[in-house]
């Protein structure tokens, strides 16, 4: 006899029991390998997914299709094809032609659009053909039982879980004709259709049971009860996702207090990205994740995928992307410049590297493998489309955890006729449980359920027929999901009969992030001695202590840097930063006319500017605002000025300081000198006094203090904007509060560096993360 199983987690639990038993196995295998070796399709071979999409795409190629609102762009339409796939095989398991679709009661271009898929359908099954394939979509019209394979069989059992298509029943149907097949099924209130299915064969199933039926005879060999323990079941709803984590842990652990072993233990994800998180937090390798790790987080596809993005767009953070993963310049010239596809598996084949893990450079080599003779087939590619195309290939590989956790982490699917003592549930939330399908998008429920085909409500009944399996099947259950303005718990919650959690969600947070412990120990270090003139104190780090002493304290003590992202965006700092260097280096020439000043500063912007389309609009703007501000440059040179210094850099000590600053320019004329700060940005001409004696911004006064030994000095804004010098009218006011300021830190050998009391800042401060809770 065979065992027949929905899963190959089945098969292996099913090998599993016989552990220890000295006795012959019983063979065991997945219904999709039973239907893969009952049915044969004669002078042809099964296409690989990859073959599939491209066909696909050639068979789109006509006017109609675009009616479909599907991308043709090579890669969108890869990852939009899916919708087609799913819909054209289940027309097929289920056997329904597009013509026999209810049109009645359906939108204005639902005809039309049928019609489009009729013909893309026609186009992509001569395609097939004409290369001597066959894929899931033909494969009903096909096939042809293997008699020899199936009598060789003499009798099997089959483990339903769900419902079969109409395809799978005919299998089914013909394979008793040779030997003896055995439906071992639940039988509950969410898998009517297989009831149904059983009662037209003669099987009369009761409601509530397991039932083993001989599709031979027509008869119920026996069965018991479906639902024979009630386990308990905890539920807990949580603002924040990660915190379901910790409510992971702390079920596992209360469960194997209360007597489970933990490899009788499962942790279900209807949304298998939550695995990632697990993983995270998994310190102590107690889980085993079923799915394993899917590749493209792995080193190979994300070189692979910084080469594309390079390809595509040579921005600087793409350019940064290929150093950080070891893709250095004398590599950047050869991705640009593949355009063939001669050299390409050798050439994907280099981006493997030694430190790269075993089964990482073991699916990788095989997939180079196939995929080296799936080009071979003459497929039509250009480099860049072969490249995303063995990207996408790659990526949809998974890795098996082989760490050895005892607890399984598994998607629902997965969990299909599994038996566990203890089951946890995350993100039950409504938008997940149940899944909506992609299998809708075409064809509505209404038109589904004239045409026989399965409805929403069928695939919903389905999804409760999972979770209803795996949950009576448990002694204990814990359910947990998220709930906020944005998230509601599922709707499947109300049939379970559950204990709420009270435990405030602190208590998870401790789990998680032990921050009270942390914190404490932290704050010890923020009050210390420290010499702010040891080095020469800078306007901008007295600026930074008197708008936030514990950024400073983090920034100039700790010496903790700034995660700045490189980038090439135009933001008014890029573009502030520019027009300062152009303006330093155009007036290095000691004798200008207004041409020669415009000329080289058009020049200058033209080499120093980002070769962007939004730098190129940002600074040609501001080349018509220099032709005001280089009129009156002209003026005051003839009134007698001149450049004394430009970007001069000071230092001075007086009264016990030791200070230092940037001037960006100072100007003399007669005995007189005048320091220049330029302002690209906005100046606020009518500040009120209070304002301004709270501005903690003293670089002029700064200025002022510096070069106090020139004599008759001033201090003022240039606004570039506005081509207008502009004098701080509570200058001397300020002046005053600066030295206060200064004398305050001389005096003082011990701070204390305080976080800000108003946190209206702190949301964009580079060292929130660092500040512990002041953001």
């Amino acid at each position: 006899m065979t065992e027949v199983f929905s899963t190959t987690r089945q098969v292996r639990g099913f090998y599993e029991s016989f552990l220890g038993n000295n006795q012959l196995l019983i063979k065991a295998i997945t219904i999709a390998e039973l239907e893969s070796k009952a049915w044969i399709v004669p002078n042809a071979v099964q296409a690989d997914d990859d073959t599939r999409a491209l066909l696909m795409r050639e068979a789109s190629a006509f006017s109609n299709f675009d009616k479909l609102h599907i991308p043709k762009e090579f890669m969108a339409f890869l990852q939009n094809s899916n919708y087609i796939f799913r819909l054209f095989e289940e027309l097929a398991n289920e056997e329904v032609e597009l013509d026999e679709l209810d049109l009645n009661d359906t939108y204005a271009e639902f005809s039309e659009h049928v019609a489009i898929l009729k013909e893309l359908l026609r186009r992509y099954c001569i395609l097939l053909e004409q290369k001597g394939l066959f894929d899931k979509i033909t494969l009903p019209k096909l096939a042809e039982l293997n008699i020899s394979y199936v009598s060789s069989l003499k009798k099997i059992r089959v483990h339903l879980e769900g419902y079969l298509s109409r395809f799978e029943i005919r299998l089914l149907e013909n394979i008793k004709k040779y030997c003896k097949v055995e439906i071992v099924t639940p039988i509950s209130a969410y898998n009517k259709k297989t009831a149904q299915w059983l009662a037209k064969e003669g099987i009369d199933a009761l409601p509530g049971t397991i039932a083993e039926c001989d599709l031979n005879e027509s008869k119920v060999i026996k069965s018991e009860n479906l639902y024979s323990s009630k386990p308990k079941i905890f539920y807990k709803s949580f603002s924040l996702r990660v915190l379901q984590a910790a409510f992971v842990f702390k079920k596992i652990e209360e469960f194997v207090k209360n007597g489970i072993l933990p490899q009788n233990i499962a942790v279900v994800l209807p949304d298998e990205s939550f695995a990632s998180i697990l993983k995270e937090l998994d310190k102590l390798n107690n889980l085993n994740f079923a799915m394993g790790f899917e590749m493209k987080y792995f080193a190979y596809c994300q070189r692979l995928q910084a080469v594309l993005k390079f390809i595509k767009d040579d921005e600087i953070e793409h350019i940064f992307r290929l150093f950080r993963l070891r893709l250095g310049k004398e590599n950047l010239w050869d991705f640009r410049k593949k355009t063939g596809l001669g050299d390409i598996v050798f050439w994907l084949k280099s981006l493997i590297y030694e430190d790269d893990s075993k089964e990482e450079k073991s699916i990788v080599e095989n997939e180079l493998f196939l995929f080296e003779k799936f080009l071979q087939n003459g497929m039509e590619l250009n480099f860049e489309q072969a490249a995303t195309l063995f990207l996408k290939r790659v990526g949809q590989k998974s890795i098996d955890d082989y760490r050895g956790g005892k607890i399984t982490v598994m998607g629902v699917l997965e969990s299909r006729g599994a038996r566990y003592d203890g089951v946890i549930i995350v993100d039950f939330n409504d938008d997940i449980v149940p899944k909506r399908s992609s299998k809708d998008m075409f064809i509505s429920s209404l038109v589904r359920l004239k045409s026989n085909l399965p409805t929403a409500e069928d695939r919903e009944n389905l999804q409760r027929f999972f979770y209803d399996r795996l949950i009576n099947n448990a002694k204990m259950v814990a359910i947990s999901c998220v709930e906020n303005e944005e998230k509601l718990p599922s709707r499947f919650l109300k049939s379970l009969h559950m204990s709420i959690e009270e435990i405030s969600e602190e208590s998870y947070k401790d789990i998680l992030f032990k921050t009270n412990r942390i914190k404490k120990n932290i704050e010890k270090n923020f009050i210390c001695e420290h010499d702010f003139f040891a080095e020469p104190l800078s306007s901008s780090r007295l600026k930074t202590y008197l708008e936030c002493s514990r950024k400073y304290y983090l920034k100039y003590i700790k010496g903790y840097k700034e995660a700045l992202m490189p980038t090439d965006t135009c933001d008014a700092r890029a573009m502030g930063t520019l027009i300062h260097e152009v303006l330093r280096d155009v007036f290095k020439n000691p004798s200008f006319t207004f041409a020669d000043l415009m000329k080289e500063a058009k020049k200058l912007i033209e080499e120093k500017r980002v070769k962007k389309a939004l730098w190129e609009i940002e600074s040609d703007v501001w080349l018509l605002k220099l032709e005001n501000f280089f009129a009156l440059e002209m003026q005051r040179f003839e009134d007698g000025w001149e450049i004394f210094a430009l970007e001069k850099n000071e230092k001075r000590e007086f009264e016990g300081f030791n200070i230092t600053g940037i001037i960006d320019r100072i100007d003399k004329k007669a005995d007189k000198y005048l320091l220049l700060d330029y302002k690209t940005g906005k100046i606020d001409i009518d500040i009120t006094e209070k304002k301004a004696m709270e501005s903690n911004d003293f670089q002029l006064e700064f200025y002022s203090l510096l070069c106090e030994n020139l004599g008759d000095v001033k201090a003022a804004f240039y606004d570039l904007n506005k081509a207008e010098i502009v004098e701080n009218m509570y200058f001397d006011k300020k002046k005053e509060k600066l030295l206060e300021h200064l004398r305050f830190l001389r005096q003082n050998t011990t701070f204390a560096f305080d976080k800000r009391e108003d946190k209206k800042m702190c949301r964009i401060c580079q060292f929130n993360k660092l500040c512990w809770g002041c953001a």
